[in-house]
């Protein structure tokens, strides 16, 4: 529906409610004292603004937005520290969340030259999909959620501003990568439809375009209800993603008696899940077995179809993998020091390709079979084995290790047997008993890693710790 035809069914604001925005507005005006009293802190507040009755569906959203004001306050916390929070007035305060809200519908007044939109949430440059343009995400809106004060660090530049029609912040991350990171957001409080609409911005876009995308953004409420139990809100989704869950715990070495582990060539058996012929979940056991690896220093040994697009940019000029440039940092503490690069190396980029063999050793047919491969890193030291993350190592007068190349540990990125089934394709589409399937896996990976590789093929995808999968049915030696 187009913009114009919606404001025909936009229920018209009572005139009650004109009354009572006029004389909350003169209120605020007069007494400056309503202000003061909430601050127990020093805040900024270069601006106060009362949130329209922008009525999308029904009155009571109108009474919603428009009797109350709701500010962003904004302090900054040492050099690169910000705290940022989301406050009301007192009736504000008291207004229920409803059962059910709109869905929420984003219109761009203004794009960015040689943009469009991937779908109805990514705003992108083709060449840079799911790395860079704008990404955008909301939450709702509960009156628990005002007053409380999500704190931020690595900020370097941040403001409150107005972005057209709604009040909200702006800020910017400090990043050590080079590019592909989303180094910048903005925060806007939608009142009117219960939501805080949070745009993630990549660092292909200036502040300028970030800025003016934000300004130019129509944010409506469309016919379709959702219901609100269980959506995530902001304080749930901001807040409660800084506290560390320590509940789960992570087994990262054990006694290498605990670990099963084979050779190249072995045998051996997996529980695998998929669908019988009827439809209808079921996990048998197979067996499976890593019959080569291969190392190289080029893309040849893949089926050009299948090839990761991204891949294609670790190529250099002679055909070559690329080398991977290491960054060595320390960390700063995010308040008064940033990260900081202390010294950087370049190191080859090997391609790892397994070829690997299932067989269905059950007696009944399995369709839609999962499988997946995820290469981990991993040392011996005085009988216990040690499952470590390359970009984790710290060392003399470093505390992390980034890089901006192809290089990467964890599950497969390339397969060459897949159906258009499930998330991700990487489904044997039928294998009967008896029957054997044979496919081809690959990642890249620094050089220096070769050494300490590890496969894992038992289709949980775990490789930054010992999942059960992996203590029970094993790991294969694939160093080279």
């Amino acid at each position: 529906m187009r913009l114009e035809d919606m404001k025909s069914d936009i229920p018209e604001t009572p005139d009650f409610i004109h009354k009572m925005i006029q004389n909350e507005v003169a209120k605020q005006i007069q007494d400056t004292k309503v202000m003061n009293l909430q601050r127990r802190k020093t805040w900024t507040i270069p601006k106060i603004v009362a949130v329209a009755a922008a009525c999308t569906l029904a009155v009571s959203t109108a009474a919603y937005a428009g009797v109350n004001l709701y500010h962003w306050f904004l302090e900054k916390q040492g050099a690169y520290g910000v705290a940022v929070k989301i406050d009301a007035d007192s009736m504000a305060k008291e207004t229920m969340l409803p059962d059910e809200v709109p869905k929420v519908n984003l219109f761009a007044r203004y794009i960015p030259k040689g943009m469009s939109w991937n779908d109805e949430y990514h705003l992108q440059y083709p060449e840079h999909e799911q790395t860079g343009g704008f990404s955008f995400a909301s939450v709702l809106l509960d009156k628990n959620d005002l007053g409380q004060v999500v704190q931020d660090q690595n900020v370097i530049d941040s403001e409150e501003r107005t972005f057209g029609e709604y009040q909200g912040v702006y800020l910017k991350y400090n990043s050590i990568a080079k590019s592909g990171t989303f180094n910048q957001r903005i925060y806007l409080v939608c009142p009117d439809l219960y939501r805080v609409i949070m745009i993630y911005i990549g660092d292909d876009v200036s502040k300028e375009d970030a800025i003016k995308v934000a300004e130019n953004l129509v944010i409506t409420g469309n016919t379709t209800m959702v219901k609100t139990a269980g959506m995530p809100t902001w304080s749930e989704d901001m807040i409660a993603e800084k506290i560390e869950n320590d509940d789960d715990e992570i087994i990262t070495s054990v006694n290498e008696k605990e670990l099963p582990v084979y050779q190249i060539g072995d045998t051996f058996d997996l529980n695998a899940t998929g669908e019988d012929t009827n439809g209808e979940y079921l996990t048998k056991t197979i067996s499976a077995k890593v019959d080569s690896i291969q190392i190289a220093d080029d893309l040849q040994l893949l089926e050009p179809d299948k090839i990761p697009e991204e891949w294609t940019e670790a190529i250099g000029a002679d055909g070559k993998l690329s080398a991977n440039t290491l960054n060595y940092v320390k960390s700063g503490d995010g308040i008064n020091s940033l990260d900081e690069i202390v010294k950087s190396e370049a190191v080859n980029q090997k391609l790892v390709y397994a070829t690997v063999t299932y067989t269905n050793n059950s007696d009944e047919e399995i369709d839609h079979m999962l499988y997946l491969g995820a290469l981990l890193t991993m040392t011996k030291e005085n009988g216990r084995v040690q499952i470590y993350v390359p970009t984790e190592q710290s060392g003399d007068g470093y505390d992390r290790i980034t890089w901006d190349g192809m290089a990467k540990t964890g599950e497969m990125v390339y397969y060459n047997v897949s159906e258009n089934y499930g998330n991700g394709g990487n489904y044997i589409s039928s294998i009967k008993p008896g029957e054997s399937v044979q496919l081809n896996m690959a990642w890249i990976v620094n050089e220096n890693d070769l050494e300490n590789l590890y496969l894992n093929v038992t289709g949980d995808g775990a490789s930054y710790e010992f999942s059960e999968n992996i203590l029970k049915n094993g790991l294969v030696d694939i160093r080279k």
